[in-house]
């Protein structure tokens, strides 16, 4: 059954454990045998090295020089994927017959997912909505079923899941939310989408403040000073930009995208940084060389050979 991607209703808002999944000795990227690609659940470019990886409800993908590649195994259901420049941060559910508790909790992998460093709430919570620092490697994750050290609500970790704090979320004022973007280095600067627009907060969640004239926003992604957000407006979709140091916004050249394929995942490449890529809720995937100018339709509804 196809997972139906929709905001996470926000209501009333470890033990650091570390070891690795069994791996095989020739783990690798392979070029795809499939034809499309189903259930994205994330996407980036981590270990810095400026190649695209997205997660999907059957493992790791990565396009490299307009081809697609998989890996081979460890084919984990990743959810709340987020890359950093040491590798990727992540929750969701191990693959069939793994020998991987069942949630992941938060797991680290700094060697394109060959192997896992459990990092949290293993086998007990599974993280839809997570947020990574580029640099920094803070995270921030909403909690939508209490745990053995959580309630409902938002949680950062400034030591990769060993100590988490809930954020107050003053000013936050919205019932739902499209996803959590973190700064790549600054550990307090975190914004939210949500269907009553952008709000971003600079004391780690704490306090949140609206940004101006901004609309259903269904996600966005932080740079070291600017952002980009997709919003949703007159029956299209619109990206803007945002500037982090007078939070004003301009609009930003954006694929030709109706209201019920609004943006889903926003990303760019940290090696390039007129690089961005963009994935709809019908699994079509965008990318610009050229902050915009253009834009090259890499996968149409999920399918490979377009």
């Amino acid at each position: 059954m196809k997972h139906i991607k929709t905001f996470l209703l926000v209501s009333s808002l470890g033990i650091l454990v570390s070891g690795c999944s069994a791996t095989d000795e020739d783990y690798s990227y392979v070029k795809t045998e499939d034809k499309t690609i189903d259930h994205i659940h994330g996407i980036g470019y981590p270990n810095n090295k400026g190649e695209l990886v997205i997660a999907t409800h059957d493992g790791l993908m990565k396009y490299k020089d307009s081809t697609w590649y998989e890996t081979n195994s460890e084919k984990h259901d990743y959810m709340g994927f987020q890359p950093y420049k040491g590798g990727f941060y992540s929750s969701g559910h191990p693959e069939e017959g793994s020998k991987l508790k069942n949630p992941l909790g938060l797991v680290k992998s700094t060697d394109g997912g060959k192997s896992l460093d459990k990092l949290a709430f293993y086998g007990e919570t599974d993280f839809h909505y997570l947020g990574a620092g580029y640099e920094s490697k803070v995270l921030y994750a909403i909690n939508q079923e209490p745990n053995s050290e959580m309630d409902k609500g938002l949680y950062r970790s400034m030591d990769e899941g060993e100590n988490w704090e809930k954020a107050d979320m003053k000013g936050f004022e919205s019932t739902s939310i499209g996803n959590i973007a973190v700064h790549p280095s600054k550990k307090e600067m975190v914004a939210i989408s949500s269907k009553d627009g952008v709000f971003v907060s600079e004391d780690g969640g704490d306090s949140f403040t609206k940004v101006e004239n901004t609309q259903t926003t269904t996600s966005i992604y932080l740079t070291e000073k600017t952002g980009l957000f997709a919003s949703i407006e007159k029956g299209k979709i619109q990206l803007h930009e945002l500037d982090l140091d007078s939070i004003k916004m301009q609009s930003y050249p954006t694929p030709d995208l109706s209201q019920d394929n609004p943006i889903m995942y926003i990303s760019s490449n940290p090696e390039r940084s007129a690089e961005w890529t963009v994935v709809t809720y019908n699994n079509d995937i965008y990318q610009t060389t050229d902050n915009g100018e253009t834009w090259n339709e890499v996968v149409d509804e999920g399918n490979l050979e377009k």
